[in-house]
This record gives structure tokens, sequence and C-alpha cells, in this order.
């Protein structure tokens, strides 16, 4: 199921990223959004959880899902739609050749010990 928003959302969705991403780069922050072109790898940890290693390798984001998403981890990779450049929680991930939609419950900045524990656990 795609989503369409409409130009007031989008505008406001954007303003939301841009101040999240620019003021939330501590472990354990929260974010709305991550800009795409910033995102390196996105590993699937398992049916909950995905990490986003950011170009450069210095910060990393665990996306948190609201609830298990069949087939993820197996099928290790996701697609989703966005009209704004930037992965949100507002978005639905679809797994790849499964099309079970999955819901974006949080975007947390984490440090690098974090991101290797959870690479530890694919």
């Amino acid at each position: 199921m795609k989503m369409k928003l409409s130009l007031f959302a989008t505008i406001a969705i954007t303003a939301l990223c841009g101040a999240a991403h620019a003021a939330d780069n501590e472990p354990g922050d929260k974010q709305q959004c991550v800009r795409l072109q910033a995102v390196g790898q996105t590993p699937v940890i398992d049916d909950r959880t995905i990490l986003i290693e950011m170009k450069g390798g210095r910060e990393f984001k665990r996306i948190d899902l609201i609830n298990t998403c069949p087939g993820l981890k197996i099928q290790g990779g996701f697609a989703f739609d966005t009209s704004t450049q930037n992965i949100c929680t507002s978005n639905a991930l679809t797994v790849l050749n499964r099309g079970a939609t999955c819901i974006i419950k949080d975007i947390v900045t984490i440090d690098k010990a974090e991101a290797t524990a959870l690479k530890a656990r694919r």
C-alpha cells in the first residue's frame, strides 16, 4: 500500500527531518527521519531491527519496528516509498520478495559498540 502525502504534510515532515537530523546525534536520541544521501549500509539484524551505518562509518542508527516483520531477516532487504529523500518513522517498509509491510517505531542514534554488537547478532 502506497501513501501519497499532501504538499503541506511533505513540507512539515521535511522540516522536522532536517531539525531532527541536525540536533540528535547522541546515543539514545531519537530522530523522526534520516537523510537517504547520508546512509551507507542498512544491514538487517532480525525481523524487528535494522542497523543504519551512515556514510563515513562514524555514525550509526537503529531502526526499531513496531511489530515483527515476517521474512525481513531471511530476505535481507526492504523497500519503501518516499517523496522527501528521507527515511522517516512515518514510512512503511516492504520486505523484498515477500510483500510484508512493516511500520517503523523508532530511529535511534547508537554508538559504535552497540552497532558492533548488533552486527554480531546477524
